[in-house]
């Protein structure tokens, strides 16, 4: 099984963590938690929390449209069934408004906005065996103590480490291991977000090293019924 070890180093001033999936390395700063983003026709403030993706690749597509549903349904999913067994006392928002960036959003606000980013091909499918390549999954960012509601997930790197467990199996299957394995990766970090610390737990998907089936297991209750925005 692949584990993914933690280290620490320090970058321009600032601490940054590399923790399984967990590099506090982005690049951004963010002024607050409340933003605006722009949004089809809904009534101002909206409640709860928005999740807004965007996929960047050399690639093209990074997601395929059939995908995203798919990612999103998942996550709704892993949500509804608490997470992956979160630290005592924390709680994700179990039915936040997900949106694609490439979607027409304008002119509604959220009291929590987490900007997600992913990287590289994210169907399970990378064209190339990067294996010497090292390097965390997914990453957030650290800024004068407190970590910001950026996400960055890298599916390449996610790829090359399920690749050993995925030989043989069908395109579905790939898919089905990929969108779970990044949910995972981004509720490990969203947590981090919500906790406002680095620290990790002793079981669940907040343990600092995770196997290759800690990140494609499935939620118990699987059979669920997603609203996509």
């Amino acid at each position: 099984m692949s584990n993914h070890r933690s280290h620490h180093r320090q970058h321009q001033g600032a601490i940054t963590c590399i923790l399984f999936v967990f590099m506090l390395s982005y690049g951004q700063t963010h002024n607050s938690l409340a933003a605006a983003i722009p949004a089809p026709p809904l009534n101002a403030q909206q409640p709860g929390t928005a999740l807004v993706f965007y996929a960047q690749s050399e690639m093209s597509p990074a997601m395929s449209d059939d995908l995203w549903p798919k990612l999103f349904q998942t996550l709704r999913a892993d949500l509804a069934d608490g997470g992956g067994d979160l630290q005592d006392g924390l709680v994700l928002d179990k039915d936040p408004f997900l949106f694609r960036g490439d979607q027409d959003l304008r002119g509604v606000t959220f009291p929590r906005v987490i900007t997600v980013k992913l990287l590289g091909r994210c169907d399970g499918f990378s064209p190339t065996n990067h294996s010497s390549e090292k390097g965390p999954l997914g990453w957030v960012l650290l800024v004068s103590g407190r970590v910001q509601p950026f996400v960055s997930i890298d599916c390449a790197r996610i790829a090359q480490v399920l690749r050993p467990a995925m030989g043989g199996w069908n395109k579905q299957r790939r898919q089905d291991a990929m969108s779970q394995a990044i949910t995972h990766v981004l509720i490990h970090e969203w947590s981090h977000i919500a906790t406002q610390s680095s620290a990790h737990g002793s079981r669940g998907i907040m343990q600092a090293n995770l196997s290759v089936s800690d990140l494609i297991k499935e939620p118990l209750h699987s059979h669920f019924s997603a609203r996509i925005h």
